[in-house]
């Protein structure tokens, strides 16, 4: 870590003037931008949206959050407020004499551009009925202009669509109602067919549900188990595997094996010859800078490590013929066991298959009746609603678009401490970007981490 911030350090430094370039670059950048940026004034029309209990079912909400049902219909109401539907008759009133399609719909989008539809500040869809229409403009006085032409046609438009939904949801649902009677009977008669057709079989899929005569409890654990045990040995055989690989190699290289804790699995025999190799290598060790080679306790010291190690070699090549056989068995019960899983799947698809054939049947003709009953009910409840006529939003206009005063963007202060705070991290990164792909060698500290030499004395630059 210490050296981690030495680096950055020196990078800092070594690389000033190329930070403080960027630096003057971004800075400048953003003061003409405060400057020569135009001001931009919104007008905005407030409205209130009530949601009352209502019997047509098109309309009714079944969950009882209405947090969300109001954030869903305020979300519609912002759908509509953009929509052609409305934004077109606000061209056509601002441009009387506009009649091409094209330029129609050039102002369309460039008034959608400007246009957004939001709860207050502060507040979200979630915790609030209250939205605002808004539109952005550089001249104030169009932009309470047209906020007010969208507002009285996003108004009247929604009069016009609440007043097209009272009469339609009866005639939906008698025509819903009649569909589903129809797959109703279809899917029975299908039921029907089964057990006339299947009436032996369907005596032993109805046992399956009588305690001990079930016949799918039993495979299912027997399956679950033996899969378990499955991937037990799966697992058990790749470490056999990756030992007798690690003890193989080191048992068959000229020098000395290196035996790793976990290759030590039978026994003390391999730890004890593995401890008499190291402690005659240590003797040697300190033998060898006080001795000539003809030294002949040192000479003894060499031939009892060669034994040694031929000694440790036997016992891993014999480690290794035991993990053998011990793998060539577990192979053995893994491939029992893959016969075993193998039938018992068999035996609980041959099984379930035909009870899950009546089973789905049934599902299907109890969700058919299920929906008919539904709709039947919500056939009468739309009857109900399109006999009471009731309305089922109801929308409020708070405050009216007025001509602003003063800009709302963009913020001068802001950006020029934005190009501040921005000039300073991006000179930085540019500092640690050139000196990433810079491969030269800058100070003693990277001379001495690369070519693994101390460094003596440096010159320092002019």
């Amino acid at each position: 870590m210490q050296n981690l911030f030495r680096e950055f350090v020196f990078i800092l430094f070594y690389r000033l003037r190329l930070i403080i370039l960027v630096f003057l670059t971004v800075f400048i950048l953003s003061l003409v931008l405060a400057v020569t940026l135009p001001p931009v004034y919104r007008s905005t029309a407030k409205f209130s949206l009530i949601i009352p209990q209502t019997f047509d079912p098109l309309q009714q909400e079944s969950s009882f959050d209405y947090r969300n049902r109001m954030r869903r219909s305020l979300q519609d109401q912002k759908e509509l407020a953009l929509s052609n539907r409305v934004l077109a008759k606000v061209v056509r009133e601002l441009n009387p004499g506009i009649s091409r399609e094209s330029l129609i719909t050039k102002r369309i989008n460039e008034l959608r551009a400007n246009t957004d539809v939001v709860p207050p500040g502060g507040e979200t869809f979630e915790g609030s009925n209250v939205f605002i229409i808004e539109f952005t403009d550089n001249n104030p006085d169009y932009a309470a202009k047209v906020a007010s032409s969208i507002t009285r046609h996003y108004v009247a438009t929604y009069r016009e669509i609440a007043q097209t939904k009272t009469d339609f949801s009866h005639s939906f649902f008698e025509e819903q109602t009649e569909i589903l009677k129809t797959d109703m009977t279809k899917k029975e008669n299908k039921v029907r067919d089964f057990e006339t057709k299947q009436a032996l079989a369907l005596l032993e899929i109805l046992n399956l549900g009588e305690g001990r005569t079930n016949a799918e409890v039993g495979p299912n654990a027997l399956l679950t188990q033996f899969l378990r045990s499955y991937h037990e040995l799966q697992t058990e055989l790749a470490g056999l595997q990756a030992s007798i690989a690690s003890l193989d190699r080191e048992s068959n290289q000229s020098g000395i094996p290196v035996v790793l804790p976990e290759m030590e699995v039978t026994g003390r025999a391999i730890t004890v010859f593995k401890n008499k190799v190291a402690q005659l290598q240590i003797q040697l060790n300190e033998m060898r800078p006080q001795f000539q080679e003809n030294f002949e306790p040192m000479k003894q010291i060499e031939q009892e490590l060669t034994l040694s190690v031929d000694s440790l070699k036997k016992e891993l090549k014999r480690t290794v013929s035991a993990q053998k056989i011990t793998a060539q068995s577990i192979r053995a019960r893994i491939g029992q066991l893959e016969k075993t899983i193998h039938d018992l799947r068999e035996r609980i698809q041959t099984v379930a298959r035909e009870k899950a054939t009546y089973q789905s049947l049934l599902q299907e003709f109890n969700l058919a009746k299920d929906a008919y009953a539904r709709s039947s009910n919500q056939m009468e409840q739309a009857r109900l609603a399109q006999s009471m006529n009731q309305d089922k939003q109801f929308l409020t206009l708070i405050d009216k678009p007025t001509i602003p005063i003063k800009p709302f963007k963009p913020n001068r202060i802001l950006l020029v401490l934005g190009g501040l705070i921005s000039g300073v991290f991006l000179g930085i990164a540019a500092a640690l970007t050139v000196d990433h792909f810079d491969h030269r060698l800058k100070n003693i500290f990277e001379i001495e981490r690369h070519l693994n030499v101390p460094v003596l004395g440096s010159i320092p630059s002019l």
